[in-house]
């Protein structure tokens, strides 16, 4: 897998981007993914729940959140041992990147901070093995709590 040399972009560049139309946009994207893949080139992802529901923040797209009813069962923090499990898995069957999400509104020093370092370095252990990039998500909602 290429990998795309990251620069520092400015407020003014990312600007500029919002400001192209659609189309232009569009083939900007293009040329970059050109210089940067092989025609075909597909990256898949693959993402687990490390903690699902309940999550106190009110993020509109989100599932895990507890404003809204998704008939969604809170569960805690997953054991690292399943999540190894589910980045092999996920390398077996084609994945590249490997994603894990969490509902929560902190993420505290302690036992649960402990278990997401651990996790982390199970499945980035797994690199030799092709799963290189390993994401936590770990987004906030902009309302203010």
């Amino acid at each position: 897998m290429n990998r795309i040399k990251m620069n520092k972009i400015t407020s003014e560049q990312i600007k500029n981007l919002f400001t192209l139309p659609l189309n232009e946009l569009i083939f900007k994207a293009r040329e970059i993914h050109k210089k940067n893949f092989e025609d075909g080139d597909v990256q898949l992802a693959s993402l687990i729940s490390i903690k699902t529901g309940s999550c106190p923040e009110d993020c509109k797209y989100c599932p895990q959140s507890a404003h809204y009813n998704v008939n969604l069962k809170k569960e805690n923090l997953i054991d690292v041992s399943e999540v190894k499990e589910a980045a092999k898995l996920a390398k077996k069957n084609g994945a590249n990147r490997f994603c894990m999400g969490a509902a929560w509104k902190k993420l505290r020093d302690g036992k649960d901070i402990d278990a997401v370092i651990e996790m982390i370095k199970e499945v980035k252990s797994l690199d030799s093995r092709g799963v290189r990039d390993v994401r936590l998500n770990y987004e906030r909602s902009s309302r203010k709590t």
